[in-house]
């Protein structure tokens, strides 16, 4: 029972936490993007689901955030057969119940998949970009990315960690100005990763938040 607890908190919090950390992490360093991302977001009478699911360009921040930094480092899954091992890895058939594991990460930052692979660009995922119409599950023919795993068991709060994720980055960006910390309050962005049960930031993102008086205050439903 504790351990079945311990899954659905963490899954539920920690990989939307990390999903939060990095996205704002790399709109600080960006600040392009971030100012791309408010006026679409202003565009919109508040920070709704149904106002985030038609936000192409918020939708394509996220996507390209979980690309590059998927919550969990790693999936495993178990050898069905020898052929299989053998058709999908390219590998030498091994026998059942064989376990290969994928490191996630790497797979979005194939530089036969992608562009420019460990650069944050989220037009890659709008209309005529190069992973238009890629998503968060990889589609049955090719895999460019799975930061949610794939198949049968791929993550069940996959829809719901998504939904969380956009509206808090939507609301985060539309309530605030987001720049680097002052040098004594530990200024500067880190993006070296650590790896444990989630995909974490080496030195936890430290930000100033400005309010944006000239927006109302952002509300998320």
């Amino acid at each position: 029972m504790v351990s079945l607890v311990s899954e659905f908190l963490g899954g539920g919090t920690e990989s939307v936490v990390s999903c939060i950390e990095w996205t704002l992490a790399h709109l600080i360093i960006q600040p392009d993007i971030q100012h791309k991302l408010r006026r679409e977001i202003i565009s919109f009478s508040g920070v709704t689901s149904p106002a985030a699911a038609a936000a192409p360009y918020l939708r394509a921040v996220i996507l390209e955030s979980l690309r590059l930094h998927p919550p969990v480092p790693l999936t495993m899954r178990h050898v069905t057969s020898p052929r299989a091992l053998e058709d999908v890895l390219s590998l030498q058939p091994a026998g059942d119940g064989v376990r290969v594991h994928f490191i996630l990460g790497r797979i979005g930052r194939d530089g036969e998949e992608w562009r420019d692979p460990d650069e944050f660009r989220p037009e890659r995922f709008v209309a005529g970009g190069e992973a238009e119409g890629v998503g968060p599950l990889p589609g049955p023919k090719e895999v460019r990315m799975m930061p949610f795993g794939a198949g049968r068991r791929f993550c069940p709060g996959m829809g719901l960690g998504m939904t969380h994720a956009t509206l808090f980055v939507a609301a985060l960006v539309r309530g605030f100005e987001w720049s680097p910390a002052a040098a004594g309050e530990g200024g500067g962005v880190d993006l070296t990763e650590v790896d444990g049960f989630f995909k974490m930031m080496r030195t936890p993102l430290r930000a100033r938040a400005t309010p944006r008086h000239d927006d109302a205050r952002p509300r998320m439903t």
